[in-house]
């Protein structure tokens, strides 16, 4: 259990495929903390998937659905909370993303990043592996706002212990 005074809430962010997902389960396990997935949540509140939603309403009205999805989120503490790959590059959901939370970008190179998205639809703006690239290019300054940078390749069972370490150095390692 993590000492008092430490961040309520540890957000992961950075590109669709990194692992936001993977980590944030081995590390919510780790703080005996609750875990949600951004885009699941969507998911389950809308009754579409991300795609779906895409193609239906468009970019900007799944932006929204983000902001509003953050902002419920947040409210909670003791959560690790795992971002879609494009929420961190809104401003509105970064301010909200950062209230008492501690931020953690999980980095890739792309050649990394695009071998573990598949290009199947399931996630809208991985067809196009140049538009991907842009898109990578465009988060990137974004992402390096959080808190901690970590490498993205290493084991989630290490990346969790690093993020611990940093977030609650009283217990660091120990953990």
């Amino acid at each position: 259990m993590p000492p008092e005074g430490g961040p309520e809430r540890i957000v992961l962010v950075g590109f669709m495929g990194s692992g936001k997902s993977t980590v944030g389960r081995v590390l919510a396990r780790r703080l005996s903390w609750g875990f949600v997935d951004m885009d699941e949540r969507i998911e389950e509140r809308t009754g579409r998937t991300i795609a779906a939603l895409f193609k239906e309403r468009g970019e900007a009205a799944f932006r929204a659905e983000e902001l509003q999805a953050a902002r419920e989120l947040m409210a909670t503490p003791r959560r690790v909370l795992a971002t879609g790959g494009g929420a961190f590059a809104e401003p509105q959901t970064r301010g909200v993303l950062r209230d008492g939370a501690y931020t953690v970008y999980l980095q890739g190179s792309f050649e990394a990043l695009s071998a573990r998205v598949p290009d199947d639809g399931s996630r809208p703006l991985a067809a196009d592996r140049e538009i991907m690239r842009r898109l990578l290019q465009e988060r990137e300054p974004f992402y390096r706002t959080a808190d901690l940078t970590l490498d993205a390749t290493e084991a989630p069972e290490v990346l969790a212990g690093r993020i611990v370490a940093a977030a609650f150095p009283e217990v660091g390692a120990a953990r």
